[in-house]
């Protein structure tokens, strides 16, 4: 399902003291089955990205279209499909999370969609393999879960309703190391094995280094830079807009500097053997 944004502003609480710019003029492409990276602080436009796919918000100039979707500020027509098909996790999942156990969340978005499911607990189990978790969370309350297991169970609750397209809103806070190499290897499976458009929106650099394919960086809702994982090679157009660069960007930039000849790569078992041939 490929998503289109043609020059989209969006603006909030128009007209009042209180407007607030988070796009300005905004257009780019996400190819369906890719992995995509929006990069931007708080105020860089990023987090309403989602809102926007999903037709939860509307433009105030321009169009999105999501497949055979648009979201140009109009009514749409079967809108429960294109939200079936595009799953959005928010930032914190206490936004997402309103029923009073496990189970209940998971099958709640597949009877809400009237999926035709006999066994829905072995889906909901599942679901839960697939972010790490076994099947005696099923009766678990929300309110006795860490936020760690509380970001699991709302991607679970996504991933129960098999969406084309996902979108993980900053998806690293409070998640362990550990966690993040799960997660890494989670959205790898979702593009290889299951061919999902996975949309990330963050200004976690390293996350985004190590999984992206394509990236866009967003600063004060315009968008200022497009390309692949390369451009964050580029320490100083990341400085630039606010963010760190990547610290295996760090690293080879350094020892470049010390007429190290490392290649420039995100997987760090790679950097490892250049290090290692070099000392040689």
């Amino acid at each position: 399902m490929d998503i289109s944004f043609n020059n989209v502003t969006y603006k909030e609480n128009i007209g009042t003291p209180l407007e607030l710019t988070h796009l300005k003029n905004f257009s780019c492409k996400i190819n369906s089955g890719e992995i995509t990276t929006f990069l931007g602080d708080s105020l860089s436009g990023i987090k309403v990205i989602g809102n926007l796919i999903n037709a939860i918000d509307f433009p105030y100039i321009g169009t999105i279209k999501i497949g055979k979707f648009q979201n140009d500020g109009k009514k749409i027509k079967n809108v429960n499909t294109l939200r079936m098909n595009v799953g959005h996790v928010k930032k914190n999942p206490n936004d997402m999370l309103f029923n009073k156990t496990v189970r209940g969340e998971l099958s709640f978005g597949l009877t809400y969609f009237k999926y035709k499911l006999n066994k829905k607990d072995i889906r909901c189990t599942e679901a839960l393999k697939l972010v790490g978790l076994t099947e005696d969370y099923l009766d678990r309350k929300i309110n006795s879960l860490s936020l760690t297991e509380k970001k699991k169970i709302a991607l679970a609750s996504i991933l129960i309703f098999n969406p084309k397209v996902i979108i993980l809103e900053e998806p690293t806070i409070g998640v362990s190391s550990k966690e993040k190499e799960e997660l890494k290897k989670l959205i790898k499976l979702l593009k290889e094995k299951y061919k999902k458009t996975v949309i990330i929106l963050t200004k976690d650099t390293d996350f985004a280094y190590a999984v992206a394919e394509k990236v866009h960086i967003l600063y004060k809702g315009t968008l200022v830079s497009s390309g692949t994982r390369d451009l964050m090679n580029d320490e100083t157009l990341l400085n630039t807009y606010g963010l760190k660069a990547p610290e295996i960007v760090k690293f080879i930039s350094l020892a470049q500097k010390k007429n190290i000849n490392l290649s420039y790569t995100n997987n760090i078992l790679d950097l490892i053997k250049e290090v290692y041939r070099n000392a040689k």
